[in-house]
């Protein structure tokens, strides 16, 4: 058996150095690392000082910023919420003031000067509001809206126009939704009440190029998308269509069409008149179904059959009136005649317009917000018509014809038209009359009387029919109808004689007066206009004190009463506004203490994750410092030489 030799092997000289200077390098960073920590006081200085907690530390400051800014949003939302409520006492103040000021002077014994001395205050009371109104925080606008750098009230223009904005203020405070932080001034003083509502539907016509999200829908609910099926032949050609990427009504008759194709259907689909209509290519019958409780054939007005030979001809599908509408496709795609001015007065401002050369409804809009009258357009809440908005308080708004054109009934934007109701006149008072009896008498040229009621009539086409009407049972050539040059109700006189045309009150009625026919023509005028008591101003606080304001300077008992009743009618407005921002302003400091709450204990969670333990630092430095110590002393007797390192 063979003994092997034992082999003696020993560590090198330079493999003990380089394993000693890397023990020391090790020991040197960890005494490094515990000094910086120390030093920073941060538990970690470099995301490889410890990869997990690293990324918890910096989820946890990211959601550190977010709450910070979260804020910083509530702190400024219930500071601006005090500004408004403060600007809001202030407010009712002086609204309080101005209903005692019309309390006391309605009193019958009160002198015209010292009504008039009132007047100067109802005027300084006004300027003290518009003051208010335009009250910014920070540099931001309180009531203007989104218009968050221009004061929202100027008084011009014989009234208080508003120049702001109607959206509202949002921020985050860490909600589902943002929370809305401000009143606009419409909102506060009813700024915008006062418009012209259209009156005619402009019935856009749908094309293939309309979206569908700007269709009614045959249901009027919309365009829901989804999938339909179509059965032609009696069910043989059976196919499903996805309608679910659809944007136009064109897109849904292309999908149906190429749906067709692939199924080897004949089925083809147009936009025809505004609706869609589906033809079988072999002449077959046609039925077209929903899927999965779907909707969107009945919301396209193609749930239906067809028997052989016929099509499928779809409902119409209510296009709503948007900005691109072109003019052409109102009126059911016949258009719309604007070949003859329109005049609009607001007050001492008027002007007539040419919309001619309008294509679409953005023309029109555009046309007429910058006339400079003190107006703005819209498209109706049921974007099938326009709406003027007076936006100055204190004057009366009236859109007319000019030269017995016609432009602006075929907008529906004429503020005095036949199918008005009488309740909506003398902004919204009505016409008072004799409840049976006639309320009035037309006295013609040549001596005839025309003896008229008003009672029970609904509209101002009414009163027109019963004028004529009682004409011609008095034999007398008087005739009403609506002021084709302009406002009011013209009475025309073609008897041909030498007197006086004029209207007399009967009965002790109002309605001469309600209806601005208190008048006497001048001598040899066969015809005679009515006032217009059809003007729209904006039932305002501002409108309430500038007549109240009137009513004083012109002793008016009866007018200072009402000016003083609309003024009242602001009180419960005004409490409920104040309960708003009262409710937003509480929601806004409950919101405050609980996300200080969350902040704190965000920032308590990254402390104990980031921040140092002082007290195991400084074990660890000492370690490392003891370990680095050991180190160099171990290694100072390793290195040594000796003689049998040179013998070998």
């Amino acid at each position: 058996m063979a003994v092997n030799p034992i082999t003696f092997t020993r560590v090198s000289h330079n493999l003990q150095t380089l394993s000693l200077l890397d023990s020391l390098r090790r020991n040197a960073m960890a005494l490094f690392a515990e000094q910086n920590r120390m030093a920073s006081g941060n538990r970690l200085n470099a995301p490889s000082d410890d990869p997990v907690l690293a990324a918890q530390a910096l989820n946890l400051t990211q959601i550190l910023d977010r709450q910070d800014q979260i804020l910083a949003n509530i702190r400024h939302a219930d500071s601006f919420l005090s500004a408004t409520d403060n600007a809001m006492t202030e407010i009712s103040d002086l609204l309080t003031e101005a209903k005692t000021i019309a309390a006391d002077m309605v009193n019958s014994v009160v002198r015209a000067d010292e009504r008039e001395s009132q007047a100067e205050l109802i005027s300084g009371i006004i300027d003290q509001l518009i003051a208010v109104g335009n009250r910014a925080y920070n540099g931001v606008q309180l009531f203007a809206g989104r218009a968050t750098t221009t004061p929202p009230f100027e008084r011009r223009y014989g009234g208080v126009i508003y120049v702001g904005d109607l959206g509202d203020l949002t921020t985050n405070i860490g909600g589902a939704a943002p929370a809305t932080i401000n009143l606009t001034g419409d909102a506060l003083f009813g700024m915008t009440t006062g418009r012209v509502r259209g009156y005619r539907d402009l019935e856009p016509v749908a094309t293939a190029q309309t979206r569908l999200v700007d269709l009614k829908g045959a249901t009027e609910l919309g365009v829901r998308k989804g999938l339909l099926r179509v059965l032609e032949n009696g069910g043989l050609n059976d196919f499903q269509v996805d309608l679910t990427t659809a944007d136009t009504l064109g897109d849904v008759a292309d999908a149906i069409t190429a749906a067709s194709a692939a199924a080897g259907a004949t089925v083809t689909a147009s936009v025809v008149g505004g609706r869609l209509v589906l033809s079988s290519g072999g002449g077959f019958d046609l039925e077209v179904r929903e899927t999965d409780n779907g909707t969107v054939a009945a919301d396209l007005g193609i749930l239906k059959t067809a028997p052989a030979g016929s099509d499928i001809l779809g409902d119409n599908p209510h296009a709503r009136i948007t900005s691109t509408t072109p003019i052409a496709d109102l009126a059911g795609g016949a258009g719309i005649a604007l070949t003859d001015p329109v005049r609009i007065t607001n007050g001492e401002l008027s002007v007539e317009l040419d919309l001619s050369g309008a294509v679409t409804v953005q023309d029109l809009i555009n046309q007429i917000d910058t006339a400079g009258v003190g107006v703005r357009a819209v498209i109706n809440e049921a974007a099938n018509g326009l709406d003027v908005i007076n936006l100055i308080s204190g004057v009366e708004l009236r859109i007319t014809e000019v030269g017995g054109g016609s432009s602006a009934d075929n907008l529906g934007l004429r503020t005095l038209h036949a199918d008005l109701e009488l309740a909506q006149l003398n902004h919204g008072r009505g016409v008072e009359t004799a409840g049976g009896p006639a309320d009035f008498r037309i006295v013609s040229r040549d001596g005839k009387t025309v003896d008229v009621s008003v009672a029970g009539a609904v509209t101002v086409q009414d009163v027109l029919d019963r004028i004529n009407a009682a004409a011609v049972s008095a034999g007398a050539a008087i005739t009403a109808s609506l002021n084709p040059d302009g406002p009011g109700i013209r009475i025309d006189d073609a008897s041909g004689g030498g007197g006086l045309l004029q209207v007399q009150r009967l009965n002790g009625s109002y309605a001469i007066d309600d209806l601005g026919l208190n008048k006497t023509a001048p001598a040899g005028q066969d015809y005679l206009i009515s006032d217009d008591v059809a003007g729209v101003r904006a039932a305002s606080v501002f409108s309430a004190l500038l007549d109240l304001e009137a009513a004083l300077r012109a002793d008016d008992t009866r007018a200072i009463n009402l000016a003083g009743q609309e003024l009242e009618g602001w009180a419960p407005q005004m409490a409920r506004l104040r309960g708003i921002v009262g409710a937003r302003s509480k929601a806004m400091r409950d919101r405050l203490t609980f996300t200080e709450d969350a902040v704190e204990a965000t920032r308590v969670l990254l402390s104990e994750v980031k921040d140092l333990d002082y007290t195991e630092a400084v074990t660890k430095f000492q370690q490392a410092q003891t370990a680095l110590q050991a180190n160099l002393l171990t290694g100072s007797r390793m290195l040594n030489i000796s003689l049998l390192d040179f013998l070998s």
